[in-house]
């Protein structure tokens, strides 16, 4: 029954009412739970709650707002009037205060201050202008707004419009205070039911689709849940092993007792997680390997704490891990253990990795080389605008083996250059191997060189003579002519003719000197002696060219066996290369005094005795990328014209059938420097016994 009047009621009458109508709320609040089951939420609440409420006689509108979080305005959403006023109707009025007059409402400042505001005694004419529409439609003459709150949250503001001049006070006020304390709680209640019913939810849909191990337990260990992965991955069903204690299941049975000790020990630290590993023998005997963690977890339908574990198997992953571990533990004492230098570079030059070989041939720490570009650690840098041809062969990803001069390494190598699928997951790189040149591997080299030459020799012996002949009878017919004509300007061409045909007679001559055997016989020379003729030969064409020589040789020098005639060709070939690039160096008059050193001393190879003689000048110097070439046949690096290439390849050539070695070493735009070690008489002597002797 709607409540009756309160002013033909005594107070206690009054009371008994309110608090059946309170009951009343209450009980419909419930039944509306229980009648809708899949819960509408706060909203069907709060409706519910309006139409219940609004059954009271006095009152003639109430309505629900709700503050925006953006802008902290007043946004009402439910409403419930009498008599002809619908709730969209009622909801306009409502809005239209609201809009007029936000921040001296009744129900914005209930919420600020968190307190209800009450006011009586109202009429049109003495409301404000944005209430005296909806006063006079509901025949309000007091009103309540009263914050709704629970636990610090705020779920909005119901404000309530009686008919009753002093409507909110003693017994009514109670009962306001009350039903808002319940309308709060409800939403409350709801609000968490919703959060832990999606929780639930999401939980029950990772339960079912993760993949991983999910197993509850109890406090006294015995399984409680087992989910699908769990099932899958030991074999066994869920029904099989709950209630059975979780170590039987979920421990190998040869490391139970250990594990069990190692799990109490974690129990021990009173933390609120844990983390091991263990073996898991299925139902069919074999180990899995599974990572555990573990979490305390609160039973709230028991009152009791139990435990859930997650595992993720790792068994796979373990045995990849494994083997990549042995193949790097491999592959990183081959490549430690290796004599010669070894690095990993990347595609961009730079290096990645060395051996220890390396850091000791380039005198660097290993945080000195690593980082930094391989023409830089194996060259020693480049010459402005030069390409690196180990950078060019990196870009092309081709395997190569040569044999080159490494000076930031101090030596000779036979390169290796093997390009790698990845390394440490990094695609792109390439392994360098340095192979250190020793005298023995030298010797090899030059053996090698020297078989090459010789089929180079022969051929051009063919070539030759097959070009000389002709080249001959080309040269006689246009110096006939020449000599039969009288007008000149035939003549200047028949001259040009006879020149260029002696040029190719001279290269012819060259061939056949380069690929003939040499019959004259060694005797004993002093190296000095030899090597100052040949500077009288050319001293005037160097002061002409204002080229300064420096002699700089050792006292008491042993003798040399060679042939004379053979090695003054080699240092005049020698000293023309030089005269030519430091000329092209020094051609605008700038830089640096024009010069040539020339030294001799001692030295020791293989236990047998050479005279070494280092010829310098500080010329052009010859490109890192070309050093190699430049004793080929028919490779020179002067200017078309004005070169054969034949003079180094020749001098090398007289120089190895001497039994003496010929090196090169130089840096563009600085030096070249060509040492050569000619045996001393006591050597060949030695070695001429040894022979003997075997």
């Amino acid at each position: 029954m709607p409540p009756q009047p309160q002013q033909h009621m005594t107070l206690e009458q009054q009371r008994i009412q309110l608090l059946e109508h309170r009951c009343t709320l209450l009980r419909s609040i419930s039944e509306y739970k229980l009648e809708h089951s899949a819960n509408k939420g706060e909203e069907a609440i709060l409706k519910q709650c309006l139409a219940t409420l609004i059954q009271d006689r006095e009152y003639c509108c109430l309505w629900v707002a709700r503050r925006d979080s953006k802008n902290s305005q007043l946004s009402a959403d439910h409403a419930a009037s009498r008599g002809d006023l619908s709730e969209e109707e009622s909801l306009a009025l409502i809005r239209e205060s609201l809009g007029l007059d936000q921040e001296s409402n009744n129900a914005l400042q209930a919420l600020n201050n968190g307190k209800p505001v009450i006011t009586n005694q109202l009429t049109a004419s003495a409301a404000p202008k944005s209430l005296a529409p909806l006063i006079e439609k509901t025949g309000t003459r007091s009103s309540i707004s009263w914050p709704l709150l629970y636990s610090s949250h705020e779920y909005g503001v119901l404000t309530i419009h009686s008919t009753n001049p002093q409507g909110f006070q003693g017994p009514e006020l109670d009962f306001i205070a009350n039903v808002i304390a319940d309308i709060s709680l409800a939403l409350h209640v709801d609000q968490t039911s919703q959060r832990l019913r999606t929780e639930r939810d999401f939980n029950s849909e990772i339960i079912d689709t993760v993949q991983a191990l999910l197993v509850s337990l109890s406090p006294c260990g015995n399984i409680l849940t087992f989910n699908q992965r769990a099932q899958e991955i030991s074999g066994y069903s869920e029904q099989e092993v709950k209630g059975k204690y979780w170590v039987d299941v979920l421990i190998a049975p040869e490391i139970r007792i250990k594990k069990q000790a190692e799990f109490s020990g974690l129990l021990q630290k009173n933390g609120p997680d844990m983390n091991f590993q263990t073996a898991l023998q299925t139902k069919r005997g074999r180990n899995r390997i599974i990572n555990w963690h573990g979490s305390f977890q609160p039973q709230f339908s028991q009152g009791k704490i139990g435990l859930v574990l997650f595992g993720i198997d790792v068994t796979s992953s373990m045995k990849a891990d494994q083997e990549r571990a042995n193949a790097l533990a491999k592959w990183n004492n081959i490549f430690s253990a290796m004599q010669d230098p070894a690095l990993v570079v990347a595609e961009d030059g730079l290096i990645l990795d060395i051996n220890p070989a390396t850091a000791v041939s380039a005198k660097k720490s290993r945080s000195e080389i690593i980082g930094r570009g391989v023409c830089e650690i194996l060259h020693g840098g480049r010459s402005p605008g030069a390409t690196c041809p180990l950078e060019t062969i990196l870009k092309d990803k081709t395997k190569r083996v040569f044999e080159t001069e490494l000076r930031g390494l101090q030596g000779n190598y036979m390169m290796t250059i093997s390009p790698l699928k990845k390394y440490r997951g990094k695609s792109g790189v390439t392994l360098l191997m340095a192979r250190d040149l020793t005298e023995e591997q030298l010797m090899k080299a030059e053996a090698l060189r020297a078989a090459q030459l010789a089929s180079v020799g022969e051929l051009a012996a063919g070539v030759a003579h097959e070009i000389n002949n002709p080249i001959n009878g080309i040269i006689n017919y246009a110096q006939i002519l020449k000599d039969t004509l009288s007008d000149q300007e035939p003549r200047r061409f028949l001259d040009r003719i006879i020149k260029e045909g002696k040029r190719i007679a001279g290269i012819t001559k060259n061939l056949l000197d380069f690929s003939r055997k040499r019959e004259e016989a060694p005797e004993p020379v002093q190296v000095v002696q030899l090597l100052r003729h040949c500077i009288e030969l050319i001293d005037h064409q160097f002061a002409l060219d204002g080229i300064k020589i420096e002699q700089n040789y050792e006292q008491k020098l042993p003798e040399i066996i060679c042939n004379p005639q053979q090695m003054q060709q080699v240092f005049l070939n020698i000293f023309s290369n030089a005269r030519y690039a430091v000329n092209q160096r020094h051609s605008n008059g700038e830089g640096s005094e024009k010069k040539l050193a020339i030294t001799a001393g001692p030295s020791w190879i293989k236990g047998r005795e050479y005279v070494k003689i280092g010829i310098t000048d500080n010329g052009t110097g010859i490109e890192h990328e070309i050093i190699d070439r430049v004793m080929d046949p028919f490779f020179s690096t002067k200017t078309s014209g004005e070169g054969t290439g034949l003079g180094l390849s020749i001098s090398q050539s007289l120089v190895r059938d001497n039994n003496g070695i010929f090196r090169i070493q130089s840096v563009l735009g600085r030096y070249t420097t060509l040492y050569i070690n000619l045996p001393t008489v006591r050597s060949e002597r030695e070695s001429h016994v040894d022979s003997v002797k075997n």
